[in-house]
């Protein structure tokens, strides 16, 4: 299994060194200088950490179920253990058994990995298809301008957002004690940045934010 996955871990890496080498040549055509390319690779470094910290952490329950090796693979891919374990969980039943108990068999374990693999094709499809007409669609929707863009652009990502929290959030549970508590360290992080001018909220600022409503949930519990 590790032989089966380790091509698959290659592959992303491969990908990322070459998107990383893309983006670095088009942005130096674009004026982009290397202090610039510095804070943008810093920041998105830092603001990693704490995802990749959840994924490590939720991983624990993946490797219960399905082992190491498709653990590794499916979240080097995907990243999201809810998805994972849902689409596990699903197949081991649909196959008559029960994830992480002795009655999954090569068979039940074969199931899972085929269903883990493809029900996340949907995205990959869509992207594939539509990622190149996203640009059109984004000049129609702001017709040209930057202002109306820069707003479009946050209420995406703050639609975004809201949708992956209100569905944990209510009704209430410990979830949303997390959600506030990030919410509110997240807020108080950007004030102070913007009132200090200090850089670094905006570099740990999210990572922060996600440790302290973990550790804010868990008090709750």
């Amino acid at each position: 299994m590790w032989a089966a996955c380790t091509p698959a871990i290659v592959l992303v890496l491969v990908q990322a060194a070459m998107f990383t080498k893309k983006a670095m040549k088009d942005g130096k055509r674009m004026g982009i200088t290397d202090e610039q390319f510095k804070t943008a690779i810093s920041a998105s470094f830092t603001a990693s950490i704490g995802p990749s910290i959840v994924i490590l952490i939720g991983m624990v329950s993946l490797l219960a179920s399905v082992g190491g090796p498709l653990s590794w693979m499916r979240l080097a891919y995907i990243g999201s253990v809810t998805f994972e374990l849902g689409a596990a969980d699903k197949a081991a039943t649909a196959a008559g058994a029960q994830l992480g108990t002795s009655s999954m068999t090569a068979e039940v374990f074969a199931c899972c990995a085929w269903v883990m693999c493809i029900c996340c094709l949907g995205w990959i499809i869509v992207s594939a298809l539509f990622t190149d007409k996203m640009d059109v669609l984004r000049a129609k929707a702001s017709g040209g301008s930057p202002e109306k863009l820069a707003i479009i652009s946050a209420g995406g990502t703050m639609g975004a957002f809201s949708y992956m929290t209100f569905d944990r959030a209510f009704p209430l549970n410990v979830q949303t004690y997390a959600a506030v508590i990030g919410f509110v360290v997240m807020f108080v992080l950007i004030s102070y940045g913007k009132k200090s001018g200090a850089k670094w909220p905006a570099k740990w600022g999210m990572t922060i934010a996600m440790f302290a409503g973990m550790l804010g949930g868990a008090f709750f519990l």
